[in-house]
């Protein structure tokens, strides 16, 4: 039986149990959608502005909260009658409420010029909100700002305010830190509904607009690959990011003008958001669809047996291993950018930086296998490492492979990358069995590590496809080292250096999974490290001088090629 995947989220109070209990995902939600995956930071966040709740941090008050000033904007004089009534607010304190009610009602501000109480871990203090400023390190070290300076009071204990009002008037309140839960669990009574997210941007498209890519998840993007006329419209130029609030929204034969730093001219403007926002296309797997969208799952038949699960398992590490060494050779086949004419350098630049950080996604994903493996063995059964790279590789078409090339990043060896990548198809073929089969038999965590697996890999076809725009624009002598694409010979000093590093990786990784985690974290720690160093040196060694980067097949049992379960 199919075991439902569980969710980062627990409920903790009744709002949260209701209708269901537990959380759960559901179908053609990806993970990116759900409330943990949320932009909610605070300054201001996509979701909601955290900064609101500091706004109802004293009893009775409101406030707005600048870098060194705390403005008291309203007083609910209701809740403070009530107070009184019941005989927990004193007359003399309840007077200074209605005074502060009656002179904001009539346009006459008042401030919190000072703050004593419990800051946390800084103590017992007396802060004078004016001179706050940054930086705060250090013995005696005093909050940044106000807005750091309320967040860190210790919810529920005394605090006493100093505050200033027109001309020379002051006075002094006393009272506890308001909680931002109440009893059961859920957000207290004092905060109204949508106070939460009454300060985002309105619409929520400005943010977009003007926040930029850098600054949002992958699931708000400012940018985006325009709609394709037809279902078969196709070429490295429909892959190109544009701008997705431009004002020309044609659809046309030829793809709107790709994304760049300064979108000003081409984007709507505020005003012009407002009126039409409804025209802003829904955003799919990165690209805009003006038609309907049907989600098309992958799926595939169980394996039959423990054993079976543990053949794919092996290959699927092996699989991780050899393209993670194809990515490297074409990595070190680029040019160095410097000195090179724009926009060839900076193509060359951002290329050579995404097939390293794939190559580096691959090696996270042969240490996720292994963990996979070591959860799906039988109790009691010793564990040996998956470390041997696989002589062929999944073919586009359903049980065909193909052999591992290891060449220069070539415009056809970009395609092939592409291909390898592809979702539902290639790699992915051999996941969706394994997937099926943990599905079914469990564990839940070694499923939900084989679909981070195929996730990550769609990251990775995207990004070769972004490559294939960059270098698609240049002849492959302009940023390659060389054309030949020759490996140096196998006595090359170079390339027995390089060999040898590549074994002592090896060494390293058998030995901490062969331990697991945690006693085995130094062993991977160092064979990362022996990738960013010493192997990395080598590599460049020989790419300087026109070669590839290649690894041999090695003998050993534990680092044989493998092939295909």
């Amino acid at each position: 039986m199919t075991q439902s995947p569980k969710v980062k989220l627990i409920p903790r109070n009744v709002a949260a149990l209701r209708r269901g209990g537990t959380p759960r995902m559901v179908a053609g939600n990806p993970v990116s959608t759900r409330l943990e995956s949320g932009v909610g930071n605070c300054y201001p966040g996509l979701e909601c502005d955290l900064r609101n709740l500091e706004r109802r941090f004293f009893p009775f008050l409101e406030v707005d909260i600048d870098d060194n000033r705390i403005s008291v904007v309203n007083v609910d004089r209701t809740a403070a009658r009530a107070a009184a009534q019941a005989g927990i607010l004193s007359a003399a304190d309840l007077a200074l409420y209605t005074r502060l009610f009656n002179d904001i009602g009539a346009g006459r501000a008042w401030r919190i010029a000072q703050l004593s109480g419990l800051f946390g871990p800084l103590g017992q203090l007396t802060l004078d909100v004016a001179t706050l400023q940054p930086p705060s390190a250090g013995q005696g070290r005093r909050p940044p700002d106000a807005w750091t300076a309320i967040r860190m009071l210790r919810e529920g204990s005394l605090m006493v305010l100093n505050l200033r009002g027109p001309g020379s008037a002051s006075m002094q309140l006393e009272g506890n830190r308001n909680r931002y839960l109440d009893d059961n669990g859920a957000l207290a009574g004092i905060f109204l509904p949508g106070e939460l997210t009454q300060s985002l941007c309105s619409p929520w498209t400005h943010d977009f607009r003007d926040c930029g890519c850098y600054y949002w998840a992958s699931n708000h993007p400012d940018i985006a690959q325009p709609p394709l006329p037809t279902p078969m419209t196709g070429g490295p130029q429909w892959d190109a990011a544009v701008p997705w609030e431009r004002q020309d929204r044609t659809l046309g034969p030829n793809p709107p003008a790709p994304a760049r730093g300064d979108q000003d001219p081409v984007e709507l403007d505020h005003l012009e958001i407002n009126g039409a926002w409804q025209m802003l296309n829904f955003v799919v797997g990165r690209r805009e669809i003006v038609g309907p969208f049907s989600v098309h799952p992958v799926s595939d038949d169980p394996l039959a047996s423990g054993a079976e699960l543990e053949r794919f398992l092996r290959y699927a590490a092996g699989v991780e291993l050899t393209v993670a060494q194809e990515y490297l050779t074409a990595a070190y086949s680029l040019r160095l950018p410097a000195g090179l004419p724009q926009p060839l350098s900076d193509d060359i630049r951002a290329a050579h930086a995404e097939l390293m950080r794939i190559a580096v996604g691959e090696m996270r994903h042969l240490r996720a296998v292994n963990d996979v493996l070591r959860l799906t063995l039988p109790t009691g059964t010793a564990f040996t490492p998956a470390l041997r790279p696989a002589s062929q590789l999944p073919g586009k078409l359903p049980g065909s492979f193909v052999p591992a090339v290891f060449t220069a990043a070539t415009k056809l060896a970009i395609q092939n990358f592409i291909d390898i990548e592809a979702p539902s198809v290639s790699v992915d073929s051999v996941y969706a069995r394994i997937l099926a089969t943990l599905e079914r038999d469990g564990p839940h965590d070694a499923a939900q590590s084989v679909r981070t697996i195929m996730a990550e890999g769609e990251d990775h076809f995207e990004t070769f496809r972004a490559i294939q725009v960059w270098l698609s624009a240049h002849q492959e002598s302009d940023y390659l080292r060389s054309t030949a694409g020759a490996a140096p010979p196998p006595s090359d000093p170079d390339h027995q250096q390089l060999q040898t590093e590549y074994r002592a990786i090896l060494e390293q990784l058998h030995q901490g999974y062969t331990i697991g985690n945690p006693a085995g974290a130094p062993n991977v720690n160092g064979a990362r490290t022996e990738m960013v160093g010493p192997l990395n040196a080598a590599a460049e060694k020989i790419a300087t001088r026109g070669f590839l980067v290649v690894f041999d097949p090695l003998t050993d049992p534990r680092f044989a090629p493998i092939g295909p379960p």
